[in-house]
């Protein structure tokens, strides 16, 4: 099984990577870091690549929008290196705690396995949900909350619009952003926020969560 590690970085700490290295299998490292520590990172890198010769990609965020750089950072290693490898895992033991955070956030969204280290150098795996929010929704749901997105402010004044962009018919459409007895809807999930106004009229607005999943899903969406 190849499996491709996520981690993030920082200007300390580095040996928590080296540690994550040492600790589970990997075939290749995508490291996860600030503008202002690229240079550290590709010294680290080189260092990785003549010792162990072990491939790196190097993938930049700016402290101002550290969080979605984040998570869209993941997103596209997943679409990049998704398929090539088996396994996916994430090294949150490095870096400042707000790309620590984004990147749990990430791992979180696309139900990938994330690790720290404890005070011993030890690996710790992190508490995550039985279902990520990749399978709580379906591939429905996220064409749905990606039409949203593409609306002007991330809104929608009516299903008859939504039901334009998205090519999905009003009866659908309802049920994914009501949702029913047996499923959890868009709104349910605090993906969406509704407002009901005259003659039953739906409009919707994603969310700062809904527009994380949107920002944190790859293109390729694979689940049902």
């Amino acid at each position: 099984m190849t499996t491709i590690q996520i981690a993030t970085f920082g200007s300390e700490g580095q040996e928590a990577i080296a540690a994550g290295i040492r600790n589970f299998p990997v075939h290749k490292l995508a490291l996860i870091c600030y503008e202002s520590d690229k240079g550290k990172a590709d010294d680290f890198s080189r260092k990785i690549r003549s010792v162990l010769g072990l491939a790196v990609s190097i993938h930049l965020v700016s402290k101002r929008n550290a969080i979605r750089d984040t998570l869209e950072r993941v997103s596209e290693i997943l679409s990049i290196d998704g398929r090539e490898f088996h396994q996916v895992l994430m090294n949150v033991s490095c870096g400042d705690k707000l790309i620590g955070c984004a990147a749990l956030s990430a791992a979180f969204i696309n139900g990938i396995k994330a690790f720290g280290m404890d005070e011993t150098g030890s690996p710790l795996l992190m508490p995550i949900l039985k279902l990520s929010y990749n399978e709580i929704n379906s591939e429905s749901k996220i064409k749905i909350l990606k039409a949203i997105d593409g609306a002007a402010g991330g809104h929608v004044e009516s299903l008859e619009q939504l039901e334009a962009i998205s090519g999905y018919g009003k009866p659908l459409l309802s049920y994914h952003i009501q949702g029913a007895r047996e499923s959890k809807g868009l709104a349910d999930l605090g993906l969406l926020e509704i407002e009901k106004g005259e003659r039953g009229k739906l409009s919707a607005r994603l969310t700062t969560l809904g527009k994380l999943l949107v920002i944190g899903t790859p293109p390729a969406q694979t689940s049902s």
